[in-house]
């Protein structure tokens, strides 16, 4: 069964990992909620606009190695981040620098001004996301191969869950993912994340 990637990756998500890390950020729920979200579709479009480059994929789930303190947290099982710490402020920031090299500040601060979160928030939850996504790859190394299929199949649905002006940095027009109004009208951020987020 093809995966969606962004339903999977949610998923991680509880209310449990919101509640620990605002005991770093202290902002407001729904809006740190939805800066993760924003950053994990990011985080997905800059591995689409990196698909052309031969072996991108398996080279940068390569530098997630098996002793990463994020990646020996998370239980893919049951699709939960057992522990949160401050480890993915270090292990994150050189999957961003591969991604967008020299645009990873203007995207953070778009992050910050787009979501309504404090820029510091919004640089370490891109690490944190950089890191969850690379690691469920590095997790699901199947995936590697039709990751691209997946991304481009995928690439409206995940660009509706990113603000305009981090699409135009990442180099996609507004335009590009305008979707019937009825299929968007109804989301929400608890939609967004299912059941998961209330459980505990």
């Amino acid at each position: 069964m093809t995966p969606n990637l962004q339903i999977e990756l949610r998923r991680f998500i509880s209310s449990n990992v919101v509640s620990k890390l605002n005991k770093f950020y202290f902002e407001n729920d729904a809006l740190l909620i939805k800066g993760i979200d924003v950053s994990i579709g990011t985080i997905l479009m800059g591995l689409y606009n990196k698909a052309e480059e031969s072996d991108f994929y398996s080279e940068i789930v390569s530098m997630l190695k098996e002793d990463s303190t994020f990646y020996q947290e998370i239980d893919f099982n049951a699709g939960r981040i057992l522990s949160v710490d401050d480890c993915y402020r270090l292990e994150g920031n050189d999957f961003l620098k591969e991604l967008f090299s020299n645009k990873k500040g203007r995207i953070s601060e778009m992050v910050s001004n787009e979501v309504g979160i404090k820029s510091e928030t919004a640089r370490e939850i891109l690490n944190f996301s950089a890191l969850l996504v690379v690691s469920y790859l590095r997790n699901n190394l199947q995936l590697l191969e039709s990751l691209k299929l997946l991304l481009e199949d995928q690439k409206r649905d995940i660009l509706n869950s990113i603000p305009p002006g981090i699409k135009i940095i990442l180099g996609f027009s507004c335009y590009e993912t305008v979707e019937d109004k009825n299929q968007s009208i109804g989301r929400s951020i608890f939609t967004l994340f299912g059941h998961n987020f209330f459980s505990f």
